[in-house]
């Protein structure tokens, strides 16, 4: 932490209190406080310590030490390692872990900075884990206590195994903003001859918020999405015509605007979430596509694939990409997030 105090110094000038940093790393300049994260990161890292972001956007530094020590642990032998983690409210921590046989005991501590820009410790506790086990895909994760519900959820998890740049962009980019919550864009099969099946006007206000860096305000588009700014975001990630929009969005000729209705409780399905998506493999498929395999983890359930599914796009001349296709992989998925269109809901109770 004190190799890091100019960085955080930085970022706590700016910011000028602890709540607008707080306010500063879910707002408009999230990447500044994520660019000071990975900083820290590396300064770690070039410590020679692992070091992780509690985003989880960032590759653990000198993953090997910790992987070897759990492959050890893994083949019944004893075992320790440790590591750090710095999340976004500048909260650093450290874990050291002990495996004797089937056991693991977790040593750990968290602490940020003081007003006198000194590291003060807040917690440190010793405790043996319930359960543990370190997944083929690279995921350590293990249990403080057995799960009774998941408000009280007891799950660490850990990617110690790195990603490659690309999956990690692509998952940043193109799957975490529009995800599995209240549209379908990932939880059904089409491509591009079978857009149709996709709730274009759930899924515009996801890509809206994230073409503008703001959620769209409700009040606002009360009476709908005017058809310009509509067809423009949609247009963008998408290689869809004009009367294809009219058709699949049900545009209304007479107000100049495509329907849109916003996510209220009595317009949606409860919904076992997975906690995040995670691209896990990219393939280039010789046309200009990319195919990316996507398993989504839940930390509630203790599962690093939770959701499966595959995300095929087109590259552009500029670099970025559009949505040609998705198909779900039954198979390897552990539960389909449930989804019911908000169009669905109209005229069944009444809004007021």
């Amino acid at each position: 932490m004190e190799s890091c105090e100019e960085v955080y110094g930085r970022i706590a000038d700016a910011a000028g209190t602890e709540a607008e940093i707080s306010k500063h790393s879910f707002g408009g300049e999230g990447d500044v406080v994520e660019d000071a994260l990975h900083e820290m990161i590396e300064i770690g890292a070039a410590q020679g310590l692992s070091v992780t972001c509690g985003s989880r956007d960032y590759n653990l530094t000198n993953y090997r030490q910790v992987d070897d020590a759990l492959r050890n642990a893994l083949a019944g032998k004893d075992a320790e390692t440790e590591f750090f983690q710095v999340n976004s409210a500048f909260v650093f921590r450290y874990y050291h872990l002990t495996f004797v046989g089937d056991e693991m005991m977790v040593t750990s501590a968290s602490a940020m900075f003081g007003d006198s820009m000194e590291p003060a410790l807040q917690q440190l506790e010793k405790i043996q884990a319930y359960r543990w086990e370190y997944t083929k895909k690279g995921w350590l994760i293990w249990e403080k206590a057995l799960s009774r519900n998941q408000e009280m959820d007891m799950h660490i998890f850990c990617r110690v195994l790195p990603l490659e740049e690309q999956c990690r962009e692509i998952a940043k980019e193109y799957v975490e903003p529009v995800s599995y919550f209240c549209n379908n864009l990932f939880l059904v099969d089409w491509d591009m001859s079978g857009m149709d099946k996709i709730e274009f006007n759930d899924l515009f206000e996801f890509l809206y918020a994230k073409e503008n860096g703001k959620r769209l305000e409700e009040e606002v588009y009360a009476d709908g999405i005017p058809k310009e700014e509509f067809e423009s975001v949609i247009g963008k990630y998408f290689d869809i015509s004009v009367e294809e929009m009219e058709r699949y969005g049900r545009y209304n000729g007479e107000t100049g605007r495509y329907p849109w209705s916003a996510i209220g409780i009595r317009n949606r399905v409860q919904q076992l979430q997975p906690s995040f998506p995670e691209v896990v493999r990219c393939v280039e498929n010789g046309d200009g596509t990319v195919t990316a395999y996507v398993e989504a983890v839940s930390v509630e359930e203790g599962l690093d694939c939770y959701y499966a599914h595959e995300v095929t796009l087109r590259r552009k001349e500029d670099g970025s990409y559009v949505y040609v296709g998705n198909r779900v992989n039954r198979e390897q998925s552990f539960c389909i997030p449930a989804y019911r269109a908000r169009r669905e809901f109209e005229g069944m109770m009444d809004y007021e």
